[in-house]
């Protein structure tokens, strides 16, 4: 209720000494009555503050009384004139000044009527609101029973609350909305939704995000509602309950495809696609603290790779084939699922990817996958992501894990390491540059400008070091490997 409607009730029969459309517009909390010297401890903000002015003793008393109701935030004032016969223009002046609206209640109209009033109005907006709750819930359950899909739900009520809202996954995937919505806005959302303590939600966008059923984060659906409705919690839990429905029947019909692939499994070599892209996941938990398991990841992958079939193998790996290319799906991997790391309570997910080649069978494929996976495990990070590029010997090297990687620089250039932290010779340094330069000493010397045989001076000294000789093939790749773990801590996918 606003202050205008307690002003134009006509049986309150009120009239209004001072208060322009901005004041009127305010709205009113609640009544109280007061006229002790310092209101202040007996009004709160947002009330509607009727007093009989009993406090005012003369015209200076009007500004000090006033001004602490405009320090309380109050909504108004409603003067009494029993005791003066009157309002007193200092009053009138004081709420034009402190930018209260003032109305005048008659001898005939006590303040008790004036609550009665609002507790009145109060109760039959509470009525009307729990008429339209219902009538709200009755028209969508009869769209979901009319067929209507989740976004047809979504882009009705959105429409009718005049409002932006969007069904996503914890991943980001957008399941239904009424505009488009960015990959940024789309972080925000689902950093909000798996971090909050408790949901509902606000995100640093102003957009209110609320849990579609119960359960854990990861599997969860969203609703994002921008901007908040005048009653989001009403409009938001009526929508998410709706769209709970839809959600339980997905997730019925993905259980059964598990169930009858986990079952009657298909031969890999049933599928000789060249465009096959297999992705092998391995699930490392906290036993202390996770509650993650492979079918929550598996929902996380059906939500990530449109069209995928997934399986898990006799060792317990997470097995998924997709169409489509190897670098864009370790991409959606990276990008989609590494939204889920705030959610995985110390549990890490390894993804390994390879690509079906032309003469290759998906068995083959599915074991470079997995040695990808494996490999990634030791790169430390919630949610990793390596992809098996075996057709070069830089590639192959990825698939070895990283802890091995690294004992073997260490084993290859460690005396070099040594002699580099004991006289700084910059015999490292030498290295890296002289490789690049494809073992040409004279763009090596360029490059570094150094004298020739400086060049040939450290490079004898490296070989000597690690015993190897690059002139020949062997050693120089040795080295050239060595060199890529130690520089980048793992050699490149």
């Amino acid at each position: 209720m606003l202050v205008r409607d307690i002003l134009d009730a006509p049986q309150l029969r009120m009239r209004l000494l001072h208060g322009d459309t901005a004041e009127l517009e305010r709205p009113v909390a609640r009544v109280c009555a007061t006229d002790m010297p310092d209101p202040r401890p007996f009004v709160t903000a947002g009330a509607l503050v009727c007093t009989g002015l009993v406090w005012r003793q003369d015209a200076t008393d009007s500004d000090r009384y006033v001004g602490m109701l405009a320090e309380a935030g109050i909504a108004g004032v409603v003067a009494g004139q029993a005791l003066h016969g009157h309002v007193p223009e200092d009053v009138v002046a004081a709420c034009e000044k402190h930018g209260l609206p003032l109305l005048s209640a008659p001898q005939s109209v006590p303040f008790s009527r004036i609550i009665e009033y609002l507790a009145e109005q109060a109760a039959e907006l509470r009525w009307r609101r729990v008429q339209s709750r219902v009538d709200r819930q009755r028209r969508l359950l009869a769209a979901m029973a009319g067929g209507s899909s989740v976004g047809d739900l979504i882009a009705d009520m959105a429409l009718e609350q005049d409002v932006s809202a969007w069904v996503v996954t914890a991943t980001g995937r957008v399941i239904a909305g009424t505009a488009p919505i960015s990959e940024d806005e789309l972080d925000r959302i689902v950093g909000t939704a798996l971090t909050a303590p408790r949901l509902p939600a606000v995100t640093t966008g102003a957009v209110r995000v609320l849990q579609v059923g119960a359960g854990d984060r990861i599997t969860a659906w969203y609703l994002a509602i921008r901007p908040a409705t005048t009653e989001p919690e009403v409009f938001g839990a009526d929508l998410a309950a709706m769209t709970e429905l839809y959600r339980q029947r997905s997730m019925e019909r993905l259980h059964l495809d598990w169930e009858l692939i986990d079952r009657f499994p298909a031969q890999p070599a049933d599928r000789a696609d060249a465009r096959a892209v297999a992705v092998v996941c391995e699930l490392r938990p906290d036993e202390t603290l996770s509650g993650i398991g492979l079918p929550e990841v598996r929902v996380a992958l059906h939500d990530v790779l449109p069209g995928v079939t997934t399986s898990v193998d006799r060792d317990g790996r997470l097995i998924a084939i997709v169409d489509g290319s190897q670098d864009d799906t370790a991409d959606a991997l990276r990008r989609r699922l590494g939204r889920l790391a705030p959610a995985l309570a110390g549990a890490r997910l390894a993804f390994g990817v390879s690509a079906q080649q032309s003469d290759e069978t998906l068995p083959g494929t599915i074991a470079a996958a997995a040695a990808a996976a494996t490999a990634a495990q030791d790169d430390g990070a919630a949610v990793s992501v390596r992809v098996a590029d075996i057709d070069t010997a830089v590639g192959l090297f990825t698939a070895v894990p990283g802890g091995l990687q690294r004992r073997f620089a260490e084993r290859v250039l460690g005396p070099v390491v040594d002699y580099d932290r004991k006289t700084g010779a910059g015999l490292l340094e030498t290295l890296e540059v002289y490789l690049g330069c494809e073992g040409s000493w004279r763009q090596a010397a360029d490059r570094m400008h150094l004298h020739l045989n400086t060049v040939r001076y450290r490079i004898g000294r490296i070989e000597e070091l690690t015993g190897r000789d690059l002139g020949h093939m062997e050693d120089r790749l040795d080295l050239y490997l060595a060199m890529r773990t130690l520089t980048a801590h793992a050699a490149p996918a």
